[in-house]
């Protein structure tokens, strides 16, 4: 057992470095002092036409100002295409407000979806409402705040021939130092470093740009219409046909969160796992010993640690543990360094463990579910994510 978890210790420290060692640029990237890149700063061959596309639901003032931010993109074409389910959703009155002074924009209702999630719906129905001058189709989340060049990062790529598909990320901006708060915060920080390695890098449905021909050709949307999930069911089809995600740095969204429970994050958490389990259950599979290498070397070291102070395990072994847990606050503390804004340590270090702790607890929860929960609506799903059964909350 002891051998078990020293080597456990040792694959935990690996696997972290390599993680921050490899993206850590990818990440830094984003900053917002970064150097302007090519999409900003460099001549652009052409500028194709854009369908940024936005399903919402609910009303916020975070949502207005989200909205308003993706009508302020500055480049020459493209429109903005809003969709709700009903006339009746709180989001259609914050649209039509927005609409009086955005000439760019239109406001589409989808109707109730009947075989997959209503975002896929609301995505599906926009891209059927097409003129033939569109090249390029981007998804947007609603409730994302996106910097003025926003777009134009994202499509770079695929307007100069460099890309087909591209994914952005987004940031969590803390209004608090709670542990709920600033762990809802590593947990994005930790997926925005897996978007660094490009050969197994999917689509985030948040922030996603694909060549319209490239959707229509590979049937994609014969894919969503089945599925409850976005972004994975896209990034798979491609690249069945070989086309792979290029994540793009500079096309960062800002999510502001304060108040954030240990219970919103961990119900946020749970349905991200539950994605998994249901698109690439190989993966979901595989993620128990993932989960076994984060916490349980933590949990040994500590109790070896306090078996040496009362002369319950060798003192070698204890100051092993010891060490342990020092490389890894020390590892919890550089990771601060990806965050570009101050965020106090002890807080930050209290989120670092509970994030590990928090990641087993969901997953677990995540089998004795077969059903996700979001946005008043529940799905039963079944491998592949597809949809087959939708239950509406009164």
């Amino acid at each position: 057992m002891t051998a078990l978890m020293l080597v456990s210790m040792a694959l935990e420290i690996v696997i972290l470095l390599i993680l921050l060692l490899h993206s850590r640029d990818h990440v830094l990237r984003s900053f917002p002092e970064r150097e302007p890149s090519a999409a900003v700063s460099g001549p652009w061959p052409a500028y194709p036409r854009v369908a940024l596309i936005v399903p919402l639901t609910g009303n916020s003032l975070e949502m207005r100002t989200a909205l308003e931010s993706l009508l302020n993109q500055a480049y020459p074409d493209f429109e903005t295409i809003f969709v709700t389910r009903d006339l009746e959703d709180p989001a259609t009155a914050l649209v039509r407000s927005l609409l009086s002074r955005h000439a760019g924009a239109r406001h589409i209702v989808s109707g109730p979806t009947t075989g997959c999630s209503q975002k896929n719906h609301n995505i599906l129905t926009a891209v059927g409402a097409l003129d033939d001058t569109v090249e390029i189709l981007v998804f947007c989340d609603s409730t994302h705040t996106a910097p003025p060049h926003f777009l134009r990062e994202l499509i770079y790529p695929v307007a100069t021939g460099a890309a087909v598909l591209t994914s952005g990320f987004h940031r969590i901006i803390p209004g608090d130092a709670r542990v709920g708060t600033l762990g809802m915060l590593q947990t994005v920080m930790s997926l925005h470093l897996l978007h660094g390695f490009h050969a197994i890098a999917l689509p985030w449905g948040g922030a996603t740009a694909v060549l319209r021909s490239a959707f229509q050709d590979h049937h994609v949307g014969g894919v969503l219409g089945q599925n409850v999930l976005d972004d994975f069911p896209l990034g798979l089809r491609l690249l069945k046909a070989g086309i792979r995600s290029v994540p793009v740095p500079g096309a960062i969204l800002n999510t502001p969160l304060s108040d954030q429970t240990l219970a919103g994050w961990s119900a946020w958490l749970t349905r991200q796992l539950l994605y998994l389990k249901y698109i690439m259950p190989v993966t979901w599979l595989a993620a128990a010993l993932a989960i076994w290498v984060l916490a349980m070397p933590i949990l040994f070291s500590a109790l070896v640690a306090l078996g040496g102070l009362a002369g319950l395990a060798p003192p070698g072994l204890a100051f092993t543990g010891l060490g342990f847990l020092a490389l890894l606050t020390g590892i919890g503390a550089w990771c601060r360094s990806l965050v570009p804004h101050k965020v106090p340590l002890g807080p930050w270090l209290l989120a670092f463990y509970a994030n590990i702790f928090m990641i087993g607890w969901c997953y677990f929860q995540t089998w004795r579910t077969d059903t996700l929960a979001w946005r008043g609506i529940s799905y039963r799903v079944t491998w592949g994510g597809r949809v087959r059964e939708i239950i509406l909350k009164q």
